[in-house]
């Protein structure tokens, strides 16, 4: 099932999308330097960092746990969705939306809330009771567009400096 409005499209990604799906990815990871310093950009794409990248992105796509928005053909937004089934020997019904991304001349046209409800949608067929997603403090367009879409704070992830 392909959501489409105009000439815009979300879908699950398919392996035809990887070319387009790994350049974005790692302007994703360039964007998240600004709130996440865990390395530059330069150290990410290492020869070793690609290889995993591609294999993680490989991954998802083959499970069928990416979704992808275009605009005339373009692809503009990305997002992953997973279960959260902490290893139990259970039936997981907790997943999590992660990696919400759109291109920032596509921002603010309902791309990231497109994204979202469509990740929500595949996450219910999947079996899914609960949605999680995970978003940076100090990322308040972000936290405003999940407030939009009805999510709340379920918990808080605390971090403290090492260089103080």
């Amino acid at each position: 099932m392909v959501a489409t409005s105009e000439s815009r499209t979300i879908s699950v990604a398919g392996v035809e999308d990887l070319s387009a799906i790994e350049p974005a990815w790692w302007r994703l990871l360039q964007d998240q330097q600004r709130l996440d310093r865990r390395g530059s950009i330069t150290e990410l794409r290492s020869h070793k960092n690609a290889e995993r990248v591609r294999r993680f992105l490989e991954g998802r796509v083959r499970q069928g746990r990416m979704m992808i928005a275009r605009v005339d053909g373009e692809l503009v937004g990305i997002c992953t969705y997973s279960p959260d089934g902490f290893l139990l020997e259970a039936p997981v019904r907790i997943w999590e939306i992660a990696d919400v991304w759109v291109e920032p001349h596509a921002r603010r046209q309902g791309i990231a809330s497109a994204l979202v409800e469509r990740a929500e949608h595949e996450c219910r067929m999947r079996g899914a009771t609960e949605v999680r997603l995970t978003v940076y403090a100090m990322n308040e367009a972000a936290l405003g567009l999940y407030a939009a879409l009805g999510y709340a704070v379920t918990s808080y992830s605390l971090g403290r400096s090492m260089d103080e």
